[in-house]
């Protein structure tokens, strides 16, 4: 069973309790709702995207059903195999919580050194923000509708290239990043620990005065966001010094 009408479908994934420490692969998606029944966990209010997604797939033993008719039948099956549990339900941030290690967010020694790496995920995000050539984008601007612009906001960065944050994005080439609050990844990774999101914030943009953009080396850089302006014509042309016939 394939098909997701309208939403309309209702995902469960059934994984023995021994198994319950893997359920962190899925912990991001704080909608999902945790039964807990004898041996087995149970989770809720997945999307159809979700529930045919490699972090669920690379649960151990993890058993995915949907329902019809209060009955639970296995993925891509059309056999009932049991109803829908009762249970108490609970959000998984709160039925799972997270132990964070103890972190000394001024230095690291040796042995207390957080090891950041960035590996693909497996589901979309909506890209909110791009790198680009400012000649690309020059281009651009020479024929673009005013009204695309409005909502993007820009600076440069070294080496002839910008940065530019809004959505929709425009349609440029260019390297494009996805958000986690202020921390801006590049589309299709995720961290490889990406419970520790909060710490990693906390440790590099304390004062969450800047947008910190992670390179697919895990890498980064930050800029402020006081430096952001509003993309126009006129910002660009400023700018770069651009006389105004070439725009």
């Amino acid at each position: 069973m394939e098909k997701n009408a309208g939403g309309s479908i209702k995902y469960y994934l059934a994984v023995s309790a021994e198994y319950k420490n893997d359920l962190a692969r899925i912990r991001q998606w704080s909608h999902l709702k945790v039964g807990f029944d004898e041996h087995l966990i149970w989770v809720k209010d997945f999307e159809h995207a979700q529930i045919h997604s490699g972090e669920v797939r690379s649960i151990p033993f993890g058993r995915a059903f949907y329902e019809k008719g209060n009955q639970l039948f296995p993925l891509d099956s059309q056999l009932p195999e049991r109803f829908v549990p009762s249970l108490l339900w609970t959000p998984i941030d709160r039925a799972l919580p997270v132990k964070l290690p103890s972190l000394n967010h001024h230095y690291f020694g040796i042995d207390e050194r957080l090891q950041i790496n960035l590996v693909q995920r497996h589901t979309e995000a909506e890209a909110v923000a791009m790198i680009t050539s400012a000649s690309v984008l020059g281009a651009y601007l020479k024929s673009a509708p005013s009204i695309r612009l409005e909502k993007i906001r820009w600076t440069i960065l070294e080496a002839d290239q910008v940065f530019l944050l809004g959505t929709p994005l425009l349609p440029l080439s260019g390297d494009t990043f996805w958000a986690r609050k202020d921390l801006l990844l590049p589309s299709g990774f995720d961290f490889e620990q990406y419970i520790l999101s909060d710490t990693i914030q906390k440790i590099i943009n304390p004062a969450r005065d800047c947008w910190v953009i992670w390179h697919n080396d895990s890498t980064y850089s930050l800029i402020l966001k006081e430096h952001l302006v509003t993309l126009s014509r006129s910002s660009f042309r400023l700018s770069f010094n651009h006389p105004e016939k070439d725009l």
